[in-house]
């Protein structure tokens, strides 16, 4: 029985061996892919508050917007009052 056990011995440690590297091998490549999105995460972080409108230029954007439509009320309005007549 001790002969069997030391003859299987070896066998068992190599098949533990390679378990072990298979998942090293494995927690090596979570790790590095974990390690790539946190980088893609930080750029595209840093890509939208680059890329942020303040509330001030927003402002700036939207008063032609804003005189555009006023001046289409009016003249709607005035279509509107020459309809009437």
């Amino acid at each position: 029985m001790m002969e069997l056990i030391t003859a299987v011995m070896p066998i068992v440690t190599a098949l533990l061996g390679f378990v072990c590297m298979g998942l090293g091998w494995f927690a090596s490549q979570i790790w590095g892919r974990l390690k790539a999105n946190e980088d893609k995460l930080a750029a595209h972080q840093l890509s939208v508050a680059e890329n942020y409108v303040k509330h001030d230029r927003m402002q700036e954007i939207i008063k032609p917007l804003a005189a555009s439509m006023s001046d289409v009320q009016i003249m709607v309005g005035r279509l509107l009052q020459k309809g009437e007549k």
